[in-house]
């Protein structure tokens, strides 16, 4: 049991570990916006190309929860099965 949950515990770390480096994308994304000026004679674009930034950074945003939820919750399963073994082997070796 203890090999599963150490298992359990080292995936949550890659959870993580994506996490943080999604939250890391967001801002960069948001450095590619566009001025008018930058634009230059592509400006009818400038507009969508904002939007687009902008829905990239909020998936980002979003991502950069979920995965650590997942790390989270995989950490929680290693919990519970660690704390209901050690409950269901104490009483085991009460039975004899």
């Amino acid at each position: 049991m203890t090999v599963a949950t150490n298992a359990l515990r080292s995936d949550a770390g890659v959870w993580d570990a994506q996490s943080a480096e999604l939250a890391k994308i967001g801002p960069e994304v948001q450095d590619l916006r566009l001025s008018r000026i930058e634009a230059g004679v592509f400006q009818l674009m400038v507009g969508p190309y904002d939007t687009l930034a902008d829905q990239l950074t909020d998936r980002c945003t979003e991502g950069t929860g979920r995965l650590a939820e997942v790390g989270k919750t995989l950490r929680t399963v290693a919990d519970t099965y660690d704390a209901e073994e050690a409950k269901n082997e104490h009483a085991l070796r009460n039975l004899y």
